[in-house]
């Protein structure tokens, strides 16, 4: 059904309940993809789920298709600044005790929720449960996979990685509230992840393919325009909390350096306005730390041989 204002806050389940999941499905014309991500949520084998759709206030045919399922998801509709608004917006009107966001371009993966939220129910102590993701194309063909790695602060911080792929993640709504909740920024997932991490959250990651996410030239949040600044912006704000470790933050100019190197992993080798861009990444990075220049080459040197691996395969 639709809706303006959402249902009551978050209930306290019930002695011997299975835990009520509220995942959140930010969009915005996505109507070419928005069935199949609803219907591979709708289509798990788990009771106690709630759909919350909200749409940026699409013009394509996207609220012809929320109408359609009637009373089996909740939306809304509107401007909005982001994803980061739609997720914050539905996790407020949510009543579970485990919380997930997914685009409405990305899939979860046949009886991951069960696996997720008995997972969690049997682990009390673990905040956040992931598993691994495949990167999809347009016309779902895997093109990337990212086995789920166990969480790394250190490497989180000194190496701007971002570690779990947001759409495999479940996680404990206690857990994202002592974390200050979710940040209205480009790389909301990551800083989450992050301030999860610093106030004590634990991260569990598990084998199993849990998630696909699309990737496709529409993606925003793989857009370099975006994402490179927002990756330096990310490790400064990390490296300024009082809470992180000191021997972290005396690391400060390499972890920006890195920073900068990352952005290297959004670039597209056969745009010549990437590699524009990857050559400035590349002079900001060795301003912040000239002896970085081993790393920053490994960097520059994969994309040139992922240019010249889709020639030989043509």
């Amino acid at each position: 059904m639709a809706a303006e204002d959402g249902p009551p806050g978050h209930q306290p389940p019930q002695p011997g309940a299975l835990p009520v999941v509220s995942v959140v499905v930010p969009c915005l014309n996505r109507a070419a993809f928005l069935r199949e991500t609803l219907e591979s949520i709708l289509s798990q084998d788990y009771p106690p789920l709630e759909v919350i759709v909200g749409d940026g206030g699409s013009t394509d045919g996207t609220l012809d298709i929320l109408r359609s399922y009637g009373d089996r998801i909740t939306w809304f509709s509107g401007p909005d600044s982001g994803a980061f608004d739609a997720i914050i917006r539905g996790w407020a009107m949510a009543r579970g005790e485990i919380l997930a966001w997914l685009n409405a371009d990305d899939l979860w993966a046949p009886g991951v929720l069960r696996r997720a939220a008995t997972y969690l129910a049997e682990h009390p102590e673990t905040d956040v449960v992931y598993g691994a993701c495949r990167g999809i194309d347009a016309c779902g063909r895997q093109v990337w996979f990212g086995p789920a790695r166990p969480w790394d602060l250190r490497r989180a911080v000194l190496e701007c990685d971002h570690i779990i792929n947001q759409p495999a993640a479940f996680m404990r709504r206690s857990a994202v509230e002592r974390a200050g909740g979710l940040r209205r920024t480009w790389l909301h997932d990551q800083d989450l992840w992050l301030r999860m991490a610093l106030t004590g959250g634990r991260f569990d990651a598990l084998p199993e393919w849990f998630a696909s996410g699309r990737i496709h030239a529409a993606n925003m949040g793989m857009a370099p325009p975006f994402v490179l600044p927002a990756k330096v912006e990310l490790t400064r704000a990390v490296l300024a909390d009082p809470r992180l470790p000191a021997s972290y933050r005396s690391l400060g100019r390499r972890a920006i350096s890195n920073a900068y190197v990352r952005g290297f992993s959004y670039l597209q080798p056969r745009d010549p306005r990437h590699w524009r861009l990857g050559a400035r990444q590349l002079a900001f990075a060795l301003r912040e730390d000239p002896t970085n220049l081993p790393h920053a080459l490994a960097r520059v040197a994969s994309l040139a041989a992922a240019v010249l691996l889709r020639r030989f395969r043509r």
